[in-house]
């Protein structure tokens, strides 16, 4: 019996499956990598529906990816919902929130040391150098990645790097590739579930030989496959949704590195920065 105790390994057991499966399948594989959250909830009949497909199709789907069938896929995401969202009856709870407060902190720790640890070093000096030589930078991400990609094109301005975050409200985001010159550069912040968006706009600005940066919670990733350079970036936690300190520290990280190693480009653009800030009067003073 196939052993799927977290999102990782189930999610994995579609995308190595994904690009082998009929078009009934893959549609009920792209549903399940964008709610494995809500999944374990739904039964065949009302997954079918919201798919499109037949009940015997979603059975031949989880056997497709290896369980024996829908119903042992489902078994293993509530099985990983009970023991993510669980609480140790025997516990004070009154130290509940003192315990989970320490326990997420250590999740991220150990996010933020995978990550370090797993990043070849030549490969970040190499991506730092290409946000730094691009003439302008679009950052793009959908949902909390989209909040990510706003604070990547913050950070890097600070350094003065041109960047700009593109906007999620186009009918498509390749839309906005139509004014990216081949100088410029397209840095794609994708976290679980992987929108196809993301993936799109990185093939298309690939295709159109604008330079690709991903940044996902792995390489095989789909945006990441497709993109020109990418790094892995941890973002496992204690629910379904994705913890982001190893990402802000990625962020941050190559924006040091940028400013490091072309000081005075860094200091040129705090110098203006500086000013406008103390001529904008909704600006407060951070002296006392």
């Amino acid at each position: 019996m196939p052993n799927a105790k977290t999102t990782t390994n189930v999610r994995d057991r579609i995308l190595e499956h994904v690009d082998d499966l009929p078009p009934q399948q893959c549609t009920i594989a792209d549903y399940l990598l964008e709610h494995l959250d809500t999944v374990p909830f739904l039964s065949v009949p009302e997954l079918a529906r919201r798919c499109g497909v037949s009940e015997a199709t979603i059975v031949r789907f989880g056997q497709r990816i290896g369980f024996s069938g829908f119903s042992e896929l489902k078994m293993a995401l509530v099985e990983l919902l009970q023991s993510r969202l669980g609480v140790d009856e025997d516990r004070d709870g009154g130290d509940l929130g003192e315990d989970l407060l320490e326990s997420v902190a250590a999740h991220e720790g150990r996010n933020i040391r995978l990550t370090v640890e797993n990043i070849e070093r030549e490969v970040f000096a190499a991506i730092a150098e290409l946000v730094f030589s691009a003439d302008h930078v679009y950052t793009f991400g959908m949902g909390i990645s989209a909040y990510l990609a706003e604070l990547a094109a913050y950070t890097l301005v600070q350094v003065g790097v041109a960047a700009h975050p593109m906007s999620t409200g186009f009918t498509s985001p390749r839309e906005q590739l139509v004014a990216l010159k081949g100088t410029d550069l397209v840095l794609v912040i994708s976290l679980p579930p992987y929108s196809r968006q993301s993936l799109e706009l990185v093939t298309a600005a690939a295709d159109a030989g604008v330079a690709t940066v991903v940044l996902s919670d792995r390489l095989s990733a789909p945006p990441a496959l497709r993109a020109g350079r990418s790094l892995a970036v941890r973002s496992d936690n204690l629910t379904f949704t994705n913890a982001v300190a190893a990402m802000t520290v990625v962020i941050n990280a190559l924006a040091t590195a940028v400013a490091t190693r072309h000081p005075e480009e860094a200091i040129d653009a705090f110098a203006k920065i500086s000013r406008v800030l103390s001529d904008d009067p909704d600006v407060i003073s951070g002296e006392g």
